[in-house]
């Protein structure tokens, strides 16, 4: 006879719901009066050179033609987006050189209107490419645009609004996070510094402070925390963003919790003064899959689980609780029998 516990996930994911492929710079931003013209934004190199300095910085076989006939469609493509780094410039603290980052990829999105595998595709590509590298920093307009929302600052304390890619990840996850913040209330992106309180390895790849939109490397790990039943249960970990004129906006981190359904034979009820041969069984709630961890009899460690163990239980001392816990803290602790006398 075996008895089961399946015990609920008591946190159910997401936490913070988000649209697939979110935009890291929404289209719905609000416009800062501070920013600087797109059209100064999106100058870069110069027509008859563009050929030369595609070659030059990338090795790319540009063709002079496709060029001649296609400047003028891709540079009105390419305005709305060098209106989103304009924008960008005005937020306190972003450096030009992120704003441009976060608009890169954006630049590739006008060829999608060629197909695939063909040269017109291949041709748009490299030039999106080679019309970002163009734009260099634009130390000027930057500074200007960052003069001009300082100076409009009226020293209320905006709020952030965050979100992570992916939004959702195992505890087996070995890749890279992003992290993205805007403004709430303008939708514009923001530089905001990121704190974990999360165990494990979290740095950025890009420089010493883990900032929004950088790639991160991180190896996820949930925390500890006491519950009622003098045990304790695993739970995300968070991330802290913090900005300059911002209120500090605090996220839990992407990691899906999974429950521990566990199995006992022969019931916990059979348990009887003297030695007891049992096998408890932990498998993942989501997988089905076996999961190690071990069984504890009271304080004592009674032997892992899957597999058959003794519990010798001594005569007029009563039965101890027995449980579990995920020695690689991925589960939460589960009683399998309370104490009984």
């Amino acid at each position: 006879m075996k008895t089961t516990l399946a015990i609920l996930l008591f946190a159910t994911f997401p936490l913070f719901a988000e649209p697939a492929g979110r935009d890291p710079f929404p289209s719905d931003y609000t416009p800062s009066p501070c920013a600087p013209d797109s059209g100064a934004v999106c100058e870069t190199f110069a027509k008859q050179n563009y050929l030369t300095f595609g070659a030059q910085f990338r090795g790319f076989a540009l063709d002079r033609k496709w060029i001649d006939e296609h400047w003028d469609e891709m540079r009105t493509a390419f305005l709305p987006i060098c209106g989103k780094i304009a924008n960008c410039f005005t937020i306190p603290g972003n450096p030009s050189t992120f704003c441009i980052d976060l608009a890169r990829d954006e630049f590739q999105v006008p060829c999608e209107r060629f197909e695939r595998g063909t040269r017109d595709h291949d041709q748009c590509s490299m030039f999106a490419t080679t019309w970002v590298i163009g734009l260099g920093i634009k130390k000027q307009l930057h500074q200007e645009a960052q003069s001009c929302a300082t100076k409009a600052a009226t020293g209320e304390t905006r709020r952030l609004e965050a979100w992570t890619s992916p939004s959702r990840i195992t505890s087996d996850f070995d890749g890279r996070l992003r992290i993205f913040a805007i403004d709430a209330e303008s939708r514009i992106p923001v530089r905001a510094r990121i704190a974990s309180d999360g165990p494990g390895r979290f740095r950025s790849t890009e420089g010493p402070v883990p900032t929004a939109a950088a790639i991160l490397e991180w190896n996820p790990r949930l925390k500890r925390v006491p519950n009622e039943e003098g045990h304790t249960n695993v739970v995300r970990p968070s991330f802290t963003l913090q900005a300059d004129g911002y209120e500090p906006l605090t996220i839990p981190a992407p990691i899906e919790i999974r429950a521990m359904v566990v199995e006992m034979d022969p019931s916990p009820a059979q348990l009887r003064p003297g030695k007891n041969v049992v096998t408890i069984t932990t498998r993942d709630s989501v997988t089905g899959q076996l999961v190690e961890a071990r069984v504890m009899a009271g304080a004592m460690i009674a032997g892992e689980t899957n597999m058959p163990i003794e519990l010798v239980i001594e005569r007029g001392k009563g039965i101890p609780e027995i449980w579990v816990t995920s020695l690689f803290d991925r589960y939460s602790d589960v009683v399998v029998s309370p104490a009984r006398k």
